[in-house]
């Protein structure tokens, strides 16, 4: 390669960086904090709606009940908690049982077998919808943990903007393991550009999303849609809730719920290497394995080439290597000292963004390289062929997130 192509190509990749950063500090002001939104409602119990809260657990024994009580202690006025034990081998049914028979406003619902053609979340939500009775359904996960007054910043906030659907981005604790903190600010840095997230909130924004943590919606809206049977195979099933919600014509706005609602979301880099697996292959390469090792290849050359020009511009003088990889290094020195924070720790966390997608990328791999050996995905103890999992997806995210839609 000729130096111009060189020096055409490094400052190409260091202003996509740079590009890259700047969309992720973009994406993160576009979210209103939730714990700065007030309560929009009468606080007479007449001014609220019902709010059917809707948790899946199989095997969450460890998390459950800590995490359940704090659903329970809210001080939403209408409530009712619909607990699904999906075909649990542990602890989890007897805690269900358990808060179901000392709470009237807890609903336990048991799911033993698995039909073909379901994943197991999906299933166990569609089942906990059929038993929920509220005008406004919460979707969350087993081992989320609310603070006080949490459901009703964010139901008050639903209904005083006219809004169906609120998804809320939780604070994730990660036991201080300094890498895998690194490797979820990639990761976000990524599902930022991917899932558009600087333009969801805009008005008439065409972007869906969702979270597994917390999704709020409409139960009014959601039965224009065809339902979670719509989702049976969907790995990406929070998003694909909101794709669903946004064909229904659904109005949606993401928000920043740190400090207000909290997941333990891993306990290691290598409890998220495996616990992504079975998600970061359909949606990003839509199970094309060409298209997963394209995706990887360009993510290396937009990580490597901005510290090789620094590199290189100083070792052969070259003053357009060196301005181009100085920017990009600057780009990201500027995003760690401006981007939200809790320690000094969190700046060098920013720092090492790189490397974190360097690992990104190796959990892409993997997956695909798991799901080329197995001929689909096993999780939870099913298997689920690679042509299944094709024929149910629907959540497609293209290059560089310009699109996402229904297959």
């Amino acid at each position: 390669m000729s130096s111009v192509w060189i020096n055409i190509t490094a400052v190409l990749l260091c202003a996509l960086w740079v590009i890259v950063l700047i969309y992720m500090y973009v994406s993160t002001r576009a979210m209103p904090l939730l714990r700065e939104v007030g309560v929009c409602l009468p606080t007479e119990q007449t001014g609220w709606p019902l709010l059917s809260v809707i948790i899946p657990a199989c095997n969450e024994a460890d998390h459950l009940e800590a995490a359940l009580m704090s659903v329970v202690e809210q001080d939403y006025p209408h409530l009712e908690i619909v607990l699904i034990n999906d075909r649990s081998t542990d602890a989890t049914g007897e805690i269900i049982e358990r808060l179901a028979a000392s709470d009237p406003r807890v609903k336990a619902v048991h799911v033993t077998d698995l039909p073909a053609g379901w994943l197991g979340k999906v299933h166990a939500l569609h089942q906990g919808v059929s038993h929920a009775n509220g005008e406004w359904y919460l979707f969350s996960d087993a081992d989320v943990y609310f603070q006080p007054g949490a459901l009703r910043r964010a139901v008050g906030y639903a209904i005083h903007h006219k809004l169906n659907h609120v998804a809320c981005l939780p604070e994730l604790t990660t036991f201080s393991a300094f890498w895998l903190d690194v490797t979820i600010r990639s990761f976000f840095l990524l599902f930022c550009v991917a899932g558009r997230l600087a333009e969801v909130n805009r008005n008439k924004s065409k972007w869906p999303i969702g979270v597994g943590a917390f999704n709020l919606v409409e139960a009014e809206t959601f039965k224009r849609t065809p339902g979670f049977e719509w989702l049976c195979m969907e790995p990406g099933d929070d998003i694909g809730l909101g794709l669903m919600l946004k064909k229904a014509g659904a109005r949606t706005r993401l928000l920043n719920a740190d400090g207000q609602i909290r997941v333990p979301w891993y306990e290691s880099l290598w409890a998220m290497i495996r616990g992504l697996e079975k998600n970061s292959f359909g949606p990003g390469a839509n199970y094309s394995y060409l298209r997963q090792v394209l995706t990887v290849f360009a993510l290396w050359s937009l990580i490597i080439f901005p510290p090789l020009s620094l590199v290189l511009g100083l070792y052969t003088d070259n003053a357009i290597l060196v301005g181009a990889g100085s920017a990009a290094f600057g780009a990201t020195l500027l995003a760690a000292l401006t981007m939200p924070r809790k320690t000094p720790r969190d700046i060098l966390a920013y720092l090492f963004l790189p490397i974190g997608s360097v690992f990104v990328s190796l959990i892409m791999l993997r997956s695909a390289w798991k799901c080329f050996r197995n001929g689909g995905i096993d999780w939870r103890g099913t298997h689920y062929p690679v042509e299944q999992l094709r024929r149910g997806q629907r959540v497609k995210f293209s290059p560089m997130g310009q699109d996402i839609h229904g297959g």
